[in-house]
């Protein structure tokens, strides 16, 4: 009677310890696992690569990249971390090519600056601090800026979205010369004069001041800017929009405008050509990784890229449901000067005082050729 169980449940059948499963099976499904945590791995890299190619040479060129270009690159990290993980309980030596992703997330996707050659290039004159920040017309907390500010001792400030709310700044700029001009104010310890103000056709606004500013070794330019931003364009690209081609085709015609209004205010900036030291201060509105800034702004200096270190990310510093606050994803304020400049520092601010944070760099003019 008990032969039927027996035939049913063989005893060479049921593996050590019960669990139902011979070592072969279990062996053919580890092996499994290996191929598709190797197969993960390999597309992984290929689609870090297929990133930074987008993000780097493509960029601004293409719709779907200059989405990318904007996005938080943070999270493209996630998946390297998680299959580093999986190979550790699985297949150790693919972990290798998991970190080569991971660094590539890490260091020329998400923007890592090192300094490696800040300063080794000798200066005449005397050391000049510059700070600038987008004051987001109004709404900023301007204690927060102003004690940013007063840590870095600056000769020179450089505002934009400065049209209201401004007038709290006032008592701490007491005793600097400084030009105001719309939404653009510039400071400084030494006297300043207002040169020219650009005004771009392409979105019917003035662009950037130029100032002449009377420094301790000799005159020196300082141009102020407050390009268009990405962003309106991007808003456009929604599941429906997508589907008719109307979203791509009015993003890639603000793209037209924008690349427009920042050749006219590259060309209003650098008037003077190299005879004069220059630097060109603001919120640019795109970082220097787009192709639209390296095609009309590449000529010059990026103090962060020359003299920063880390990420430098300036904005959004707004407050987000699906972002922690404070955290901005994107550099998109800079400090650009000509070559008769040397940039001795570069640095970020912290604080949430404004949408942008505060960007500051100490220059000094190259000795005379």
């Amino acid at each position: 009677m008990f032969a039927p169980l027996f035939a049913q449940n063989p005893p060479n059948a049921v593996a050590a310890g019960g669990s139902g499963v011979s070592p072969q099976a279990t062996s053919t499904i580890r092996r499994m696992f290996q191929r598709l945590v190797a197969f993960a791995s390999v597309m992984n890299l290929l689609a870090v690569i297929t990133l930074l190619v987008l993000l780097g040479l493509i960029s601004e060129q293409w719709w779907f990249s200059t989405a990318l270009t904007y996005l938080p690159r943070a999270p493209y990290a996630a998946p390297s971390l998680l299959l580093m993980v999986i190979c550790l309980l699985i297949r150790r030596r693919w972990i290798w090519i998991n970190l080569l992703s991971l660094v590539i997330v890490l260091g020329p996707i998400m923007g890592l600056r090192i300094p490696w050659a800040a300063g080794t290039t000798s200066g005449a004159g005397p050391l000049l601090t510059v700070v600038t920040c987008n004051l987001q017309g109004g709404k900023a907390d301007l204690t927060k800026i102003i004690e940013e500010i007063k840590a870095t001792d600056p000769d020179v400030l450089v505002f934009q979205e400065a049209s209201y709310g401004y007038e709290i700044l006032m008592p701490f700029l007491e005793g600097l010369s400084l030009v105001h001009r719309g939404e653009y104010l510039i400071a400084a310890r030494y006297p300043v004069h207002l040169r020219d103000i650009c005004r771009a056709d392409a979105f019917r606004r003035a662009t950037a001041i130029l100032c002449e500013i009377e420094g301790p070794a000799g005159p020196f330019l300082v141009c102020d800017v407050h390009q268009t931003t990405a962003r309106h364009g991007l808003a456009e690209l929604r599941v429906d929009s997508l589907v008719t081609g109307a979203g791509v085709a009015r993003l890639q015609a603000r793209q037209v405008l924008r690349s427009k209004e920042a050749k006219v205010t590259r060309t209003f900036a650098m008037q003077q050509g190299e005879d004069v030291p220059l630097l060109v201060v603001g919120d640019f509105n795109m970082p220097t990784s787009s192709t639209m800034f390296q095609q009309h702004w590449r000529s010059l200096t990026s103090a962060f890229d020359v003299a920063g270190w880390g990420y430098g990310y300036t904005s959004p510093c707004n407050h987000f449901r699906r972002w922690p606050s404070n955290t901005p994803w994107l550099r998109i304020d800079h400090i650009l000067c000509n070559s008769h400049w040397a940039v001795e520092r570069c640095w970020i601010g912290r604080t949430d005082g404004s949408d942008h944070r505060l960007v500051a760099a100490r220059l000094r003019l190259r000795e005379s050729k």
